[in-house]
């Protein structure tokens, strides 16, 4: 029979669950005084999301902010004046990448201004984002306008009309398999799990070794609280993308509520050894909840303590804080 201190966690991860994928937004994002933000994403070479790479602003106001892109290679700096920027993305292996923005003095408040990056190895010549896109390769100049429309409305939240966007691209370009993917992602993003599930499939019906759709499959599986098809498919993207540290996550929360703990606890341990992993407090959370299981208390405090430490403000941090204390004086 589980004691109350381990209904107590379970019922606090539960409630620290959000929204589109574990992992994506538990970040701290930098702020300032101002009520402008800059969002964009970051491609590699190849046209996938670059995740966990290193973005900075620096110009007007602000004496230098800084992020790291999300699972999807997308980033967002807020709390910006108006004034002149230069926005910056860094990564090992790639050419710094350095891009100027001016956001003028009597912008709409709490508007946004998007940004693309395409990292290039060394040497490599900048291109057009089409040139630089593998995924936009042979797509007609139309539907790659209509695409980034819908791009700039996603930066917006503008979900709905980001859809809007992407439909106009597929019809010009029924092969369109990024502007697919990007419908599922708009539709996850707007908490519309299944129908976001048909854009991914019919993605990777077009690309079938598009990974980034397979993870957005698993995620709207996961949404649905579909456990047993969201960690068979958090798998298969994990046999083509090992190193990716929210796959690992996310299989390994799926495999906690499959009430397989030692597997969910390996899967969790993979996703904080990698590159970035080490950010997911999520993983903590859910660790400390494993070892409180297993009643190794010294770890799970030192798992819950990690979480605190990475979401000092999170809405369960004074009942992780009061389990913790219990914790210790159980000893």
């Amino acid at each position: 029979m589980r004691s109350k201190l381990q209904l107590l966690f379970i019922f606090i991860c539960l409630g620290a669950l959000g929204s589109y994928g574990q992992g994506i937004g538990d970040r701290n994002r930098p702020s300032g005084r101002g009520n402008y933000r800059i969002t964009g994403k970051v491609y590699l070479a190849d046209g996938t999301p670059a995740k966990d790479v290193g973005v900075s602003v620096s110009g007007g106001e602000t004496t230098g902010s800084s992020t790291r892109t999300d699972v999807d290679g997308e980033f967002t700096i807020s709390g910006l004046s108006s004034g002149n920027y230069s926005v910056s993305v860094r990564e090992r292996g790639y050419q710094n990448e350095s891009e100027f923005l001016t956001i003028h003095e009597g912008a709409i408040s709490g508007q946004s201004f998007q940004m693309v990056f395409y990292l290039r190895t060394p040497g490599q010549p900048k291109r057009s984002a089409a040139e630089a896109n593998p995924l936009l390769k042979d797509v007609p100049k139309d539907a790659i306008a209509k695409y980034e429309k819908g791009m700039e409305k996603v930066s917006k939240k503008d979900f709905k009309g980001a859809e809007t966007d992407f439909d106009a691209a597929i019809a010009i370009y029924p092969n369109f398999a990024a502007a697919y993917y990007e419908k599922g992602s708009a539709r996850l993003k707007n908490n519309e799990a299944d129908k976001a599930m048909e854009s991914f499939v019919k993605a990777i019906s077009i690309k079938s070794d598009y990974t980034e759709a397979k993870y957005g499959y698993a995620l709207a599986q996961f949404e649905k609280k579909n456990y047993e098809v969201a960690a068979a498919a958090f798998n298969d993207v994990l046999q083509e993308k090992k190193d990716m540290a929210e796959a690992h996550l996310n299989l390994g929360i799926s495999l906690f509520y499959l009430k397989n703990v030692d597997a969910a606890e390996s899967e969790l341990k993979s996703a904080t050894s990698l590159k970035g992993g080490d950010k997911l407090a999520l993983a903590h959370l859910y660790l400390g909840q494993i070892y409180v299981q297993k009643k190794k208390n010294a770890d799970a405090v030192t798992e819950l303590e990690k979480y605190l430490e990475l979401l000092p403000k999170a809405p369960n941090a004074d009942k992780i804080r009061t389990a913790i204390a219990d914790l210790r004086k159980q000893g």
